[in-house]
């Protein structure tokens, strides 16, 4: 692909990671699930990452832009069961985003992540990412959680969010930020789910 883009275009100034598989291919516990579900999760974060970020390094110029889509509190935590091959990817993937920073910053390229809060895109499948398939209650729940006062800015995001804060990344404004995780959650990862929500909204 690299190759391709590079012979068409002559390289690449961005490259923005966000690939997942599907829902089944690694949405298990950590008691029941395979390795093959663990590589699933891995190789489509971790992996792919690693080798996105080393190709378009190659094809790309001096002060160019790489960006991971990430999910920070599903590495972070350990409470969401069936999430456990992802948060580890993602965990895997962030660690590779510091890595990449420090490896490219001679050349002026910044490695970032951007870590979504909970997004709701259009209602159908290829586009309204990994919470448009999960079970209907589920959905509803996540809504009602984040519209209750869990957000501070009481909604949830939509991919145009996602989309403006990598555009904010790759502004020649930003070329001193390298290496961070950004959070764009409308404030969801302040909240400290031990307190009662009344407390922490005054």
């Amino acid at each position: 692909m690299f190759n391709q883009v590079e012979k068409a275009l002559g390289g690449v100034d961005i490259f923005v990671t966000n690939a997942r598989p599907d829902l089944p291919g690694f949405y298990h516990r950590p008691l029941e699930i395979t390795l093959e579900q663990w590589h699933m999760a891995l190789d489509s974060q971790a992996q792919a990452f690693l080798l996105g970020a080393q190709e378009s390094a190659r094809v790309m110029p001096d002060r160019g832009r790489i960006i991971a889509i990430t999910y920070t509190p599903g590495g972070r935590t350990g409470s969401w069961q069936p999430w456990v091959a992802m948060g580890a990817a993602k965990a895997a993937l962030e660690s590779l985003v510091r890595y990449f920073a420090v490896a490219l910053a001679p050349r002026g390229i910044t490695v970032n992540g951007i870590s979504p809060g909970g997004v709701f895109g259009p209602p159908n499948v290829v586009e309204g990412g990994v919470l448009r398939v999960l079970p209907q209650e589920i959905q509803e729940a996540i809504r009602a959680w984040h519209e209750g006062g869990w957000t501070p800015m009481g909604r949830l995001g939509t991919p145009e969010d996602i989309g403006n804060a990598v555009m904010l990344l790759c502004m020649d404004e930003a070329s001193f930020i390298t290496g961070q995780i950004l959070h764009v959650d409308g404030g969801g990862s302040l909240m400290d789910t031990v307190l009662p929500l009344d407390i922490q909204r005054g």
